[in-house]
C-alpha cells in the first residue's frame, strides 16, 4: 500500500464522515499496535492524532463509547503512516479485533449454528457501527460458503481490508476452520455497495 501524507484536507474528508463507532472499533487497532510495534510506536500514534487536531490516549478510549466515525478512518490512515501497513497487515489488523470485542464474545456465546450467528450478523453491526447495513444474501452450509453485503458505508479503502480479517476471523471462531475471504465488489472500486464472499470448504 502506497503511503499517504496526512494533510488537511484529508482530516476535514474523514471529519465530515457522517456516523459514529464505538470506541472498541479504534481500541482494538491501538491495541495490535501496541503488541506488535511496543509502547514507544502506540505514544507516536497518539502525538501525530494529537498533532492533527484530534489528540486521542490509549488508556482514555471509552469501549462502549460513541465516536465520529471519521476517527476510525483517521487512526487508520495515521497507523498506514507511520507504519507503512500494507493490505495484508490491515487485514492482520482486523483479524485480531474478534478477540477483543465485548460484542463479539457476548454474541458468539448464544448462538450455536454457524447458520444462526451469521444471520445474525446485522444486528452485530449495529452495535458497533451507527451507519452501513450489513445483510447476509447467500448461505450455503452444505458448500461452505456465504455472501456479505455492506451497504450506505464508505469509509476508506484501508477499512475494506480490515473488515476482510474481521469478518473472516469471526466466521473461523464460529466454525472452527479456516476462511477465504475476498472482497468483490467495493464502492472504491465504483460499486454501489460493499460484498464479501467467505468460503470454508
Amino acid at each position: 500500500m502506497e503511503e499517504e501524507k496526512i494533510t488537511k484536507e484529508i482530516v476535514e474528508k474523514f471529519m465530515s464522515i457522517h456516523g459514529e463507532a464505538r470506541g472498541v472499533t479504534i481500541k482494538v487497532d491501538w491495541e495490535f499496535i501496541l503488541k506488535k510495534e511496543g509502547k514507544e510506536a502506540l505514544e507516536k500514534l497518539e502525538n501525530r492524532m494529537a498533532e492533527l487536531g484530534y489528540p486521542l490516549k490509549f488508556e482514555e478510549i471509552e469501549t462502549m463509547g460513541f465516536y465520529p466515525i471519521g476517527l476510525d478512518a483517521l487512526s487508520m490512515a495515521v497507523i498506514s503512516e507511520i507504519f507503512n501497513y500494507d493490505e495484508q497487515k490491515f487485514f492482520e489488523v482486523g483479524s485480531t479485533a474478534p478477540k477483543f470485542s465485548i460484542f463479539l464474545k457476548v454474541f458468539l456465546k448464544y448462538f450455536i449454528s454457524p447458520e444462526q450467528a451469521i444471520q445474525e450478523a446485522s444486528k452485530m453491526w449495529r452495535q458497533h457501527y451507527s451507519v452501513g447495513d450489513l445483510i447476509v444474501t447467500e448461505f450455503n452450509e452444505e458448500k461452505g460458503y456465504t455472501v456479505l453485503r455492506l451497504e450506505n458505508f464508505k469509509l476508506s479503502k484501508i477499512h475494506c481490508y480490515n473488515l476482510l480479517g474481521y469478518f473472516s476471523k469471526i466466521l473461523e471462531m464460529i466454525i472452527n476452520t479456516k476462511v477465504f475471504t475476498e472482497e468483490r465488489k467495493c464502492v472504491f472500486s465504483g460499486d454501489s455497495y460493499h460484498e464479501y464472499f467467505l468460503r470454508w470448504k
